[in-house]
C-alpha cells in the first residue's frame, strides 16, 4: 500500500468527509433547495489548519454576501437590458480577478466576482427565481461553512496556527491584462450559452473565473487537473449511484467514504493535489442534487458538461494569448528587427 500523501491523515480525511455528511444532514433537516451548495461549501473550507480554515470561512462568507447583495442590485437595474449586464459581467469579473491576485483578501474578491456573475446568470435565465437563489444560497453555504467549523473544532487537538500566505507580487499590468482576460471570457461564456444553449451556465461561469491565472502554463496545468479530476470524481459518483442508495444511512455512508477518499489527494498537498479537490467537487455534484441523492441523472451530466465547457474556453484563450505574446517575446530576445524564437 503507498504511503500516506504527505500533510493528509486518515483523521483529517474523516473530519473532511463528516463537514460534508452534517452539511447535507442539516440542510435536508430544514428543508433547503439545493444542499449542493452546503456540501461543496463545507468542502471547499474544509482545512488541517483551523486558522486558515477560519480564514477562508470569513471571506467565503463576505465575498458571497457581497455578491449576492450587490449582484441583485445589479440583475434588477440591468433587467433586459443585455448591453448593461455584458457590461456587469465582464466588470465584476476583470476587478475581482485583478484583486485575487493583488489583495490579502482575494479569496473574498474571487467568491464576490463569481457570486455577482452567478446572479447575473440566473437572472438572465430564469428572473423570477432570483429572489429565490440569492436567499438559499446564502442560508446553503452558511450552514456548508459552519459545519466544516463545527466538525474541525470538535477535532482541533494537536494543530497549530500556520501563517496566512501573502499575495504573490506581479506588475500592475500585468494583473489588468488577466482581469480583462477574464472579464471578456465571462462574456465569451454567456454569450455561447445564449447562441447555442449550453448547459448549466453557472457552472461554466464559475470553471471560467477560476482557472483565470496570470501564467498561460498555469491555466492549462489547472485545465487538465480540473479535467481529470472532474472526470473521476463523476465515474465515482455515478458508478455509487448505480447501486441505488436510497437508504439515508447506506447513501450517508456512501457519500462519506467518496469524501474521504478525495480528501487525501486533495488535502495531501504536491503538484496534483487540484485533480482531488475537483474529484470531490465532481463526486458531490453527481451524488447530491436539489434536497438529496440524485433521482435522474441528467440535471448532474448538466452540471458537469457545464463545468468542461468552462475550462474548454479558458484553454481555447490560453493558447489564443500564447500565440499573441510570441511576436512580443521575439522581439525582446532578439536583436531589432530579427526574430530568434521563444526559449
Amino acid at each position: 500500500m503507498a504511503d500516506a500523501a504527505p500533510g493528509w491523515s486518515a483523521r483529517q480525511g474523516g473530519l473532511t468527509a463528516g463537514s460534508v455528511t452534517l452539511a447535507v444532514l442539516a440542510g435536508a433537516a430544514f428543508g433547503l433547495q439545493d444542499l449542493w451548495w452546503a456540501a461543496i461549501s463545507a468542502w471547499v473550507v474544509s482545512n488541517p489548519d483551523l486558522s486558515a480554515l477560519w480564514r477562508k470561512l470569513g471571506m467565503r462568507l463576505a465575498g458571497t454576501t457581497f455578491g449576492l447583495a450587490f449582484g441583485y442590485l445589479i440583475a434588477e437595474a440591468s433587467a433586459g437590458r443585455e448591453l448593461m449586464q455584458a457590461l456587469a459581467l465582464f466588470i465584476s469579473a476583470a476587478v475581482g480577478c485583478y484583486l485575487r491576485f493583488s489583495d490579502r483578501y482575494g479569496y473574498a474578491w474571487f467568491y464576490g466576482a463569481l457570486t455577482i456573475a452567478i446572479v447575473i446568470a440566473v437572472s438572465v435565465i430564469s428572473p423570477a427565481d432570483m429572489f429565490s437563489f440569492a436567499q438559499f444560497r446564502l442560508i446553503e453555504i452558511a450552514l456548508g461553512v459552519s459545519a466544516s467549523a463545527f466538525v474541525h473544532e470538535l477535532g482541533r487537538a494537536g494543530w497549530g496556527p500556520q501563517a496566512a500566505p501573502a499575495p504573490v507580487a506581479a506588475p500592475s499590468r500585468e494583473l489588468m491584462q488577466v482581469g480583462i482576460v477574464a472579464g471578456l471570457s465571462v462574456i465569451a461564456m454567456t454569450c455561447l450559452w445564449s447562441w447555442f444553449d449550453t448547459p448549466s451556465l453557472p457552472q461554466a461561469l464559475a470553471s471560467t473565473l477560476v482557472l483565470a491565472d496570470r501564467d498561460l502554463a498555469a491555466i492549462r496545468s489547472r485545465a487538465r487537473q480540473r479535467l481529470i479530476g472532474c472526470a473521476l470524481g463523476a465515474m465515482a459518483g455515478l458508478a455509487a449511484l448505480s447501486l441505488e442508495v436510497d437508504a439515508l444511512p447506506v447513501y450517508l455512508v456512501v457519500l462519506f467514504a467518496g469524501i474521504f477518499y478525495f480528501s487525501r489527494l486533495h488535502h495531501g498537498g504536491g503538484s496534483q493535489s487540484y485533480i482531488g479537490t475537483q474529484g470531490g467537487v465532481a463526486y458531490i455534484t453527481a451524488m447530491v442534487t436539489g434536497n438529496g441523492p440524485a433521482a435522474d441523472i441528467w440535471p448532474v451530466i448538466g452540471r458537469l458538461a457545464g463545468i468542461f465547457m468552462g475550462v474548454a474556453l479558458m484553454v481555447s484563450v490560453s493558447f489564443v494569448l500564447a500565440a499573441a505574446r510570441a511576436p512580443r517575446l521575439q522581439l525582446r530576445d532578439g536583436e531589432p528587427g530579427r526574430s530568434v524564437g521563444v526559449r
